[in-house]
């Protein structure tokens, strides 16, 4: 078990109390660190680019890029690739329909170990339901997290995504300067109970250089599997007319209609992954999920990293859009946006 967040709000933030979880090393909490767009204006646009066949595309230099602020053209540099410590914080959902879904996150702390490759990193887990609930610090050995991933505490019924995301957020910012931050979303698509504000997060995403990856499962479709696959309640015996016997083991088709229409509402996993410049992977089962884990740890290391200090003086919201000359055909994965505060010079 975790340290439930109420705690920390009222201890020194690098403590814990005394418990079975509590023996792992981890970091007290930084300072947080200035918004970049803050003082420098030096903007950080991490690129990913793939062919129409989904192979990565290396080799490229900061001339074959273009990149438009609020579409007009900036001149960019690309920074030199070197391994730079990696901080990556998992937002787990244990709430709503996630319980389903424990038994696939078996091989999670393999993965993540296998996320940071040879970069020296940090990892953190904070599970989340209708509220941030438990919270792992930072530590550089993902064993200390084993008990988090692998015996999670089902959570209530909601899946405050943004509040969770505003929470996670506020914890990369305070990692240590010239350190890439990740953020791996764990969660359903859709955000249920949140008090955050979509646009608290397109703003908080806008000052900070994160990179957030969701894994979204799907609880409708999780729900019909069930349906189908685990010992379920029938309806009760329907009667069709006093001079007949009633009808058993009928099938509520009414819950399924109603569940396959919610799962056509907004993506807001999907979205939020696009401001950050991330990928939004699907998952149905453990075999998937590791897959798309392996996906994720391909795509930290190969992203161009591209520079640019603005030419326009404006502040608050900015639409970013990257493309590589000459090629229309490739995909270009980019943060899609940046705020520019009214003390940056």
């Amino acid at each position: 078990m975790g340290v439930p967040l109420q705690l920390c709000m009222t201890a020194v933030l690098a403590l814990y109390p005394i418990h079975a979880f509590s023996q792992a090393a981890t970091e007290p909490i930084a300072q947080p660190e200035q918004a970049l767009t803050v003082t420098t204006r030096l903007v950080f646009v991490p690129v990913l680019v793939r062919t129409p066949a989904g192979d990565l595309v290396h080799e490229l230099s900061a001339s074959d890029f273009e990149l438009l602020d609020d579409s007009v053209p900036q001149k960019v540099s690309l920074e030199p690739f070197s391994p730079q410590p990696l901080s990556v914080l998992v937002l787990m959902q244990t709430g709503g329909a996630a319980a389903r879904e424990f038994e696939y996150y078996s091989k999670l702390p393999t993965m993540l170990d296998y996320i940071a490759g040879n970069s020296p990193y940090r990892v953190s887990l904070v599970t989340f339901d209708s509220q941030p609930e438990d919270q792992w610090g930072f530590t550089s050995k993902v064993d200390n997290l084993q008990d988090g991933f692998l015996h999670p505490q089902p959570g209530d019924h909601g899946a405050a995504i943004f509040d969770a995301l505003k929470f996670g957020i506020t914890q990369l910012a305070q990692r240590p300067p010239g350190t890439r931050r990740v953020l791996i979303l764990l969660s359903q698509p859709q955000d249920d109970g949140s008090k955050t504000h979509a646009e608290d997060i397109v703003r908080m995403l806008g000052e900070d250089n994160i990179t957030i990856f969701s894994l979204t499962l799907s609880p409708e479709k999780t729900w019909l599997k069930d349906q189908f696959t685990k010992p379920r309640a029938e309806a009760a015996p329907y009667q069709m007319s006093p001079d007949h016997p009633p009808i058993l083991h009928t099938f509520d088709l009414m819950t399924p209609l109603l569940e396959a229409i919610s799962a056509m509402r907004k993506n807001a996993a999907s979205e939020i992954t696009s401001l950050a410049g991330g990928e939004s992977l699907p998952f149905d089962n453990e075999k998937s999920l590791a897959s798309q884990l392996a996906n994720v740890a391909n795509y930290i290391p190969n992203r161009y990293v591209l520079t640019f200090r603005p030419t326009s003086g404006r502040t608050g919201f900015h639409s970013l859009q990257v493309r590589v000359r000459n090629h229309p055909e490739f995909t270009v994965s980019a943060r899609t946006s940046y705020w520019s505060t009214s003390d940056a010079r």
